[in-house]
């Protein structure tokens, strides 16, 4: 038996999918396909792997056929040059990993997905030529996509963005994005995306950012992603930077996430709500590992271990709602005061830092320059407590804001070690005001409860 072209692709790059398909598929009444009823082979349509001239369009008849048939496509190993090709209903297109490069023709989007409610895509490389585009133009930018599926994607080179997601659900694992002039992924509006298994890197300005137009329920999950080596090309005091970013996205769950080096923040929430931040690791941050800020309510960062920044975590502006939070079981490293990227002067050298409606619980702090645990700042100090920490060689271990009029905080069952400056200390406005509470109380701390802390 003599072994064609089309044979082999059917037996090599088809076969490990067969068994995915539905029968009713495989059984469909269709005319023969030139892959028999698993696929189409692209190359039938005329797409030549490694030719110099725009493929764009034999590329969009060939998915136009394949889904028309209800098939997947496949992309035999080679460089395409194609721009702007646009997704059909359903479409199933298949790659070889690493080997199946798609290049942009005009430095535009390689591939368009609008108004459909199934794509899949897998064994893809999408490479941008490093190309400069306009903000947040992306390689795959897909719109009000019901269900998209990517898998072992490649991203590279973007000009802008690597995929750009708007209003937009589904899954995106197991794929990578290199070498991002802005960021690597941004999702506008989800409508409850999964992203998990991810290798994020050497992005100008961001990793991941979950965005809303406005605050509401996003139910994103990002879990399980590597994301590394983030800049802030485009400066800022917290927009760039940061390693995952969410803005207005609310019921987000960002767990088990490794992230190094970011020139900001490894997690910064703004204004989402109901985010659970979960047994992350960040290693080497310019500013706070894990930040909560502004209009939140229900913020949990819980088992993240946090090591080389600035300042391990900020739960904070009050005066903007920012309220209700836990902070339990983390470790917390080595927050070292520092000048931050774009900043004027040093920032930081806080474990943590909250400020209203916050449980501070279970954690353990090392080598923080200036504080262990900082309760309140100026008049933003409402409900707070520190109990059960475990805090070792700081500045002052946990230190209180004495400024509200109306006062109530619990600082109970903590180990504090080698605070050099004092245990527990009253201040205002980020100066101590009190000597160390857990020796003597003080009548300018009215309202504190500082009870069965051992010191050492």
């Amino acid at each position: 038996m003599t072994l064609s072209r089309r044979c082999l692709l059917a037996g090599g790059l088809l076969s490990p999918i067969a068994a995915h398909l539905p029968a009713q598929a495989q059984q469909r009444g269709a005319a023969p396909s030139p892959l028999g009823q698993l696929g189409l082979d692209a190359t039938q349509f005329g797409l030549r792997p490694g030719a110099t001239d725009d493929q764009s369009q034999r590329l969009q008849a060939a998915l136009g056929e394949a889904a028309r048939r209800s098939a997947p496509l496949l992309l035999p190993p080679g460089r395409y040059r194609v721009s702007r090709v646009a997704l059909p209903e359903g479409t199933r297109l298949i790659g070889v990993s690493e080997a199946t490069r798609l290049v942009t023709a005009d430095g535009g989007p390689v591939l368009t997905a609008s108004n459909i409610s199934r794509a899949s895509l897998s064994g893809l490389v999408l490479d941008g030529l490093d190309i400069p585009s306009p903000q947040r133009s992306a390689l795959l930018a897909a719109d009000a996509v019901g269900e998209i599926a990517i898998a072992e994607l490649a991203f590279a080179n973007a000009g802008s963005v690597g995929l750009t997601l708007n209003r937009c659900g589904g899954r995106i694992t197991a794929s990578s994005f290199r070498k991002m002039r802005d960021a690597a992924l941004f999702s506008l509006d989800s409508r409850g995306l999964t992203i998990e298994g991810n290798a994020v890197a050497d992005c100008g300005n961001n990793g991941i950012q979950i965005w809303r137009s406005e605050a509401g329920d996003d139910r994103s999950i990002l879990r399980g992603n590597r994301v590394e080596r983030i800049r802030a090309d485009a400066g800022g005091d917290g927009q760039n930077g940061n390693g995952i970013s969410l803005y207005r996205a609310g019921g987000v769950i960002i767990e088990g996430n490794q992230l190094r080096d970011c020139a900001m923040t490894f997690i910064r929430n703004n204004s989402g709500s109901g985010v659970q931040i979960l047994g992350n690791q960040g290693r080497r941050c310019g500013e706070a590992g894990l930040y909560s800020e502004f209009a939140f309510e229900g913020a949990i960062m819980a088992n993240n271990l946090i090591e080389d920044c600035a300042q391990g975590a900020n739960i904070t502006n009050l005066d903007h709602g920012g309220r209700l939070a836990v902070f339990a079981n983390n470790i917390v490293r080595n927050a070292r005061k520092a000048v931050a990227p774009n900043g004027k002067g040093p920032v930081g050298g806080i474990g943590v830092h909250v400020e209203a409606e916050a449980a501070v619980t279970g954690n353990v702090i090392e080598n923080a320059s200036e504080t262990g645990i900082s309760l309140g700042w100026s008049w933003g100090m409402r409900n707070l407590a520190a109990t059960g920490n475990i805090i070792r060689k700081t500045g002052i271990g946990i230190s209180i804001s004495l400024v509200p009029k109306e006062r109530n905080a619990l600082i109970a069952n903590n180990l504090i070690a080698e605070a050099r400056n004092g245990a527990v200390i009253g201040s205002e406005y980020g100066k101590p005001v009190t000597g160390d509470l857990t020796k003597a109380p003080d009548a300018r701390a009215a309202g504190i409860r500082v009870e069965n802390n051992a010191v050492s």
